[in-house]
């Protein structure tokens, strides 16, 4: 088994932490795609996305409801600068699990990273309903335990 192949409720432990698998969405864009699990840690029941990209990067984002933020080249949140690294449009190719996504369902996202630290990163993501916000770092492949 591999990260692109997590299971619903499955445990995994993320630099010592445990979570677990609530739902997963595979995305595509172009010619590529990519993983997003919804994970719950399981110490405070805080909600987090796993992002597992083709290209063996991995994102850990936390998910920050009721946050607002104006969509610009350059923003400032929580004390520190983030510069627009990419954006598009992923469009849902499959899911497993309790969420509100529909196959073909698009979402236009816009990534932020952080001019100090490069591993950190903003997420906005914007569907037909409503805007997601979410804080990330990069984290290894083999901080992953499944």
């Amino acid at each position: 088994m591999s990260l692109l192949e997590l299971k619903d409720r499955q445990e995994i432990l993320i630099e010592k932490a445990k979570y677990e698998v609530l739902n997963m969405t595979k995305f595509r864009e172009k010619s590529s795609y990519w993983i997003e699990y919804k994970i719950r840690r399981l110490e405070d029941n805080k909600m987090f996305y796993l992002n597992i990209e083709v290209s063996s990067k991995a994102i850990l984002y936390e998910i920050l409801p009721n946050t607002v933020i104006e969509l610009k080249m350059n923003i400032r949140f929580r004390e520190d600068e983030y510069e627009i690294y990419e954006k598009g449009t992923g469009k849902v190719e499959t899911y497993y699990g309790m969420t509100d996504v529909g196959l073909n369902e698009e979402v236009i996202y816009y990534e932020y990273i952080n001019k100090s630290d490069e591993k950190i990163f903003l997420s906005i993501e914007k569907w037909k309903d409503e805007t997601e916000v979410s804080l990330g770092k990069q984290i290894s492949l083999s901080d992953i335990r499944y």
